[in-house]
């Protein structure tokens, strides 16, 4: 090799590392002004996004991020994706009913009913559905993310673990449990 070709490698290599470190994504922010913008994974109106958005802007919160509506006025901006996924069925416990207390007796008389449900230890069939919650965060302006994770779960629909706004704490919580370290896989949540 010529002398002058060693000299350039040798300056661009000592270039490298600093052009590495201006390439490399941003930190997160430990905090700052944030704004949530949600959407569905397939594009269809879901009602239950709004159940995510308040379970991870309660998060962010404790984070020490202030959450803003207009994400024109916000340093980082935090896409919210929400995707659900009928899997198959499965079993829950059927409802043994409510309790009641109701007027009884002959007419005429004084007294009253009390009504209450005994566990039939019969089961019913319900939907399983795949939720899977993804946030990417990143600097307001630009298309790059400084933030990024996703949690998944499986859960019966209709049931008390498998209500929207149990289903979008568990995830939110699960999601940025070890926030500002990105979790390198998705989350599982039981």
């Amino acid at each position: 090799m010529h002398k002058g070709a060693v000299l350039i490698v040798a300056g661009v290599m000592a270039l490298v590392p600093i052009w590495g470190a201006t390439l490399s994504a941003a930190e997160p922010p430990a905090g700052g002004t944030i704004s949530i913008e949600p959407k569905t994974a397939d594009g269809d109106y879901d009602s239950s996004v709004a159940s995510f958005v308040n379970a991870a802007r309660e998060v962010l919160a404790a984070k020490g991020f202030t959450i803003l509506e207009d994400s024109g006025h916000a340093a980082y901006v935090a896409e919210l994706t929400l995707g659900r996924v009928e899997v198959g069925t499965g079993t829950a416990k059927a409802s043994a009913g409510s309790t009641g207390v109701m007027p009884g007796g002959a007419s005429g008389s004084v007294g009253a009913g009390v009504v209450i449900p005994l566990p039939t230890g019969k089961s019913r069939l319900v939907p399983l559905q795949r939720v899977r919650l993804e946030l990417r965060i990143r600097k307001r302006g630009t298309d790059g993310t400084v933030w990024d994770g996703a949690a998944v779960t499986v859960r019966a629909a209709g049931t008390k673990k498998g209500a929207d706004d149990v289903v979008a704490s568990d995830l939110s919580q699960a999601l940025l449990r070890s926030y500002p370290a990105e979790p390198e896989d998705v989350v599982g949540v039981p």
